[in-house]
């Protein structure tokens, strides 16, 4: 292609984004925002924090503002008040979430509880996660399995300590996390703390899938070049949830044929029931509904969400006490006074150590494990007298540090 057609090409290219956007100032002014670019607009702005950049940003336009992400429209919401207006207000258009082009791999946005926008199946995923899981009842149920794991961890800490040997703690937090999900799933441990062991597989393919999702896409910011997968993000997403859906496949072939075995020799035998063995249930009571597809999907989902976000807090939180010795040995005070010297912590007495609550508070604020995860308004919104366009992604940061 010759030198004065590309450049012709560019010039129309920013002719018809700014005539777009005439358009649609005609509906209503957007927020105010920081000066942006041609082209690529406030991308190269936001750095490698954006919630952190969005948030200086709010200091100079605003509680809610807009910027230009390629040919998306963001608008930032970053005060409780208007947030709740946008969310109580209008909560049926900002309802829906937006997903990086990477959750496309397999069609995991059109399975997941957390990307599908809100129908009559996203309330059935919902009731089915919270009645199998989620309920009081449940998490009262896994609170021993819970304990179990913690003890496991601490052993596992004085060994290393008693060796003197270092230890890395973002795989010993990742391993107690995803034994705990993995127990109340599967009723198995899928990890181990030895670093030779073949569970390093699953945890390289669940912390780099939580990578590829969370990276900037070019595709997300220029849709007509998602076809391309410029950067191999789908392509290493599907690898990725390939490996886990065939280790999610074999336990789903072994219930199966357990349960064929136990009804053909064991027919009145009682078996232990798991969160796997309803939805298996669930999949035979309502087929057309509920399918092994749906469980393979719900399983990413709670291994994704529920192990890597709380093994990188953790190590957050640990890597801040650190910093600040003071801090740790105010919290350590707290609880000894509690549980004295050589207790061990329950569940019951979170309560009774207000101290260490304020610091998992101020680690997820410091800290947030998925700080930004913009919704999609479905229609022309006004908030605050200000245009919140159809399809734009809007975000609603948590409050970050200075």
């Amino acid at each position: 292609m010759s030198l004065p057609l590309c450049f012709l090409l560019a010039i129309l290219f920013v002719f018809l984004t700014t005539a777009k956007t005439r358009r649609s100032s005609g509906r209503g002014s957007l927020p105010p925002g920081p000066p942006r670019l041609p082209l690529v607009g406030n991308i190269f702005q936001l750095g490698f924090n954006p919630h952190r950049s969005v948030a200086a940003f709010s200091k100079t336009y605003g509680p809610i503002m807009s910027l230009k992400l390629g040919k998306l429209t963001a608008v930032v919401i970053s005060s409780p008040e208007t947030a709740k207006e946008a969310l109580k207000t209008h909560e049926h258009a900002l309802s829906a979430r937006t997903y990086n082009d990477p959750l496309r791999a397999f069609d995991h946005h059109k399975h997941s509880i957390v990307w599908i926008p809100p129908s009559d199946h996203w309330r059935f995923l919902r009731k089915t996660l919270t009645k199998t899981l989620l309920s009081p009842q449940n998490l009262d149920a896994i609170q021993f399995l819970r304990m179990r794991k913690v003890e496991e961890l601490v052993s596992v800490v004085n060994q290393f300590c008693e060796r003197g040997e270092a230890i890395d703690m973002a795989r010993a937090l990742f391993v107690t996390s995803f034994n705990i999900i993995s127990n109340a799933l599967l009723s198995v441990d899928l990890a181990t703390y030895e670093s030779n062991s073949s569970s390093y597989e699953f945890y390289d393919a669940v912390v780099y899938l939580m990578e590829i999702s969370g990276k900037p896409n070019a595709g997300d910011f220029f849709p007509f070049l998602r076809f391309l997968d410029l950067q191999g993000s789908r392509k290493e997403a599907t690898l990725c949830i390939e490996r886990l859906f065939r280790v999610f496949q074999e336990f789903i072939d072994a219930r199966m044929d357990k349960r064929v075995t136990q009804k053909e020799t064991e027919p009145n035998e009682a078996s232990t029931i798991d969160i796997l063995d309803s939805l298996l249930d669930l999949t035979q009571q309502n087929e057309t509904e509920f399918t092994m597809n749906d469980i393979k999907h719900m399983l990413l989902d709670l291994f994704v969400a529920g192990t890597d976000t709380v093994s990188s807090s953790m190590e957050w939180a640990m890597s801040e006490l650190i910093r600040k010795p003071e801090k740790m040995v105010k919290a350590q005070s707290e609880i000894r006074q509690v549980i004295g010297e050589n207790g061990v912590v329950q569940e019951s007495d979170i309560p009774k150590l207000p101290y260490l609550e304020a610091i998992v508070k101020e680690t997820l604020r410091l800290h947030p494990a998925a700080p930004l995860i913009p919704r999609k308004s479905e229609s022309d919104v006004q908030i605050l007298g200000f245009l919140v366009p159809k399809n734009a992604q809007v975000y609603f940061p948590f409050p970050p540090s200075k």
